[in-house]
């Protein structure tokens, strides 16, 4: 990561002040479980609509890499969500960049927390205020 150096006027005084991004512990890279997936969509409702059997697993690696695996039920059986792609972040800023099915090259980001086990990423959605909010397990 690089450091960046800042000069901050106090008290009559230049500080100079540096700030570095931190890369998160390793245990951030890992393989986590979907637990729940919710998508907020602001012209039907302004309540998240949670979707039903939620499952499968979304592996970070320390390389920049991801696989997302996801499951959700549905029309009578359930569906598949697979994506491979490269991920980066900031701290609390997470951004996927993937291969669509047309062979487009496609980005998604948002913002994203991590406490002890749980992770919890919101991604933003098209039209602009909507979202795609996901809970997981490592």
């Amino acid at each position: 990561m690089k450091a960046r150096t800042f000069l901050l006027p106090l008290g009559g005084a230049l500080v100079l002040t540096s700030l570095t991004a931190t890369r998160p512990d390793a245990s951030f890279f890992a393989t986590y479980t979907y637990v729940s997936y919710a998508i907020l969509d602001q012209a039907s409702s302004p309540v998240p609509l949670p979707a039903q059997g939620v499952g499968g697993t979304l592996a970070l690696q320390a390389n920049g890499t991801y696989q997302k695996r996801l499951t959700l039920s549905g029309n009578g059986g359930t569906m598949r969500f697979d994506q491979d792609g490269r991920f980066t972040f900031t701290p609390g800023r997470i951004r996927f960049t993937y291969t669509d099915k047309n062979g487009r090259s496609r980005t998604d980001e948002g913002t994203f927390r991590l406490t002890k086990s749980q992770l919890t990423i919101m991604l933003a959605g098209f039209p602009a205020g909507n979202q795609s909010m996901y809970t997981l397990r490592r």
